[in-house]
This record gives C-alpha cells, structure tokens and sequence, in this order.
C-alpha cells in the first residue's frame, strides 16, 4: 500500500481514532483536519486515484477548516462510493457508514460529498476493453 508523501503538520498519536490506516487502503492523504483512505479506484490507473484522494483531502482540510471556525467541525467518519460514466463523470454515490450526529452529516454533505461531486476523470479507453470503473473513498475527521 502506498501512503500518501504529501503529509502535513499530521502527528499520527493525534489522528482521529477511526482513521484510515495505509494498510487497509490502496492510498491514504493525510491533512491535520482529515484522513483520508483510497478503498478503491477500480478501472483507474493509480496516479489519478491518487491525485483524486489527495484533491478531497485537500477540499476537507479547506472545508473542515471553515467550519472549525464556526464551531460546526464535528468528529466524524462516513465512506463514499462513486461510478464513473464513460465520459469521466460521476454518474452516481453511494453514501454508508456515517457516524451519528448533525453536525457530521453536514460535515459529510459539505466538505466530503462536494468535492467528490466536483471530481472529473479522462474518459474511459474503451479500445482496452475498460467498461467498469469507480472510485471509494473512506475519511474521518476530528472535532
């Protein structure tokens, strides 16, 4: 499993009790506000899974930021699971394992969901017999 070599200010003693560890993901970007693990990028090569994982986290850390300041960043966790269309768009999400709480749910919506709506990938290459691909991501975050 490969971790992410993108890692700031993350004391690994602090991090969020369910974060993703790099041994049950393809690929982990670590932020000081998230964790955020690659399940996995089916039909994917691994530099853009990757570069699609470290784009959320990026998103989360600038999200979760935000709301830290409003008092609204809550400990959470949640996984997403995403098809990717032939054309490189999303064409669907699968939203599970969320942790209670409303302010989670928001963080969720927000700062995890959204940037994972706004992710485009390169067409499929149909031409190499590609005709199934997605993308799970799995995130906690701390309060």
């Amino acid at each position: 499993m490969t971790e992410s070599r993108d890692v700031r200010g993350v004391d690994p003693a602090n991090a969020p009790a369910a974060a993703p560890s790099s041994d049950a993901y393809e690929y982990v970007a670590r932020r000081p506000l998230t964790t955020v693990g690659l399940a996995e990028g089916r039909g994917l090569p691994r530099e853009i899974a990757q570069r699609a994982t470290d784009s959320v986290a990026d998103a989360m850390q600038r999200c979760g930021a935000d709301a830290a300041a409003q008092g609204k960043w809550a400990r959470g966790a949640a996984r997403v699971v995403a098809r990717i269309a032939p054309d490189g768009n999303l064409s669907g999400l699968q939203v599970s394992k969320v942790s209670p709480g409303a302010n989670v749910a928001a963080n969720v919506i927000l700062c995890f969901i959204a940037p994972i709506k706004a992710l485009t990938f390169p067409p499929a290459d149909t031409d190499a017999g590609v005709t199934q691909r997605g993308i799970a991501f799995e995130a906690a975050w701390g309060g």
